[in-house]
């Protein structure tokens, strides 16, 4: 499992019973990380988890099979998937230069300095 995971779309997760003072509603923003701490772990009659780290607050376990459908569903990607789609936005960029397409250049270009500043963990500003 890598180490670091990028969130692209917003979303919520509930930890903890909801009976439980523990129990709490964590929302990840687009451009959040997701730190994946350790290795997995099985709880008998629940399943695997993962303990994991949003950006710099305090570690807690959330379900693999979670983060696993998050992943399915674009809202979570790697480092690996981020270079992958550079790289795509990149060749784009280039094909519409030398084709003098404009606003292909500009929908890429978007694309790839939102990816960038995912990676580089600034601040997003939202989109309107």
């Amino acid at each position: 499992m890598p180490n670091c995971l990028y969130v692209l779309k917003p979303f919520r997760y509930e930890k903890g019973n909801k009976g439980c003072s523990c129990h709490e509603i964590v929302r990840f923003q687009k451009g959040d990380h997701l730190h994946i701490i350790g290795e997995p772990f099985f709880v008998d009659h629940i399943g695997w988890y993962a303990c994991v780290q949003q950006n710099e607050e305090d570690p807690y376990p959330m379900s693999a099979e979670f983060i696993d459908e998050l992943y399915h569903k674009g809202a979570l990607r790697t480092s690996m998937d981020l270079d992958l789609s550079i790289n795509y936005h990149q060749h784009k960029i280039d094909e519409a230069l030398a084709n003098r397409e404009e606003a292909v250049f500009l929908s890429h270009t978007q694309q790839l300095n939102t990816i960038q500043t995912i990676i580089s963990g600034m601040t997003m500003v939202k989109e309107g």
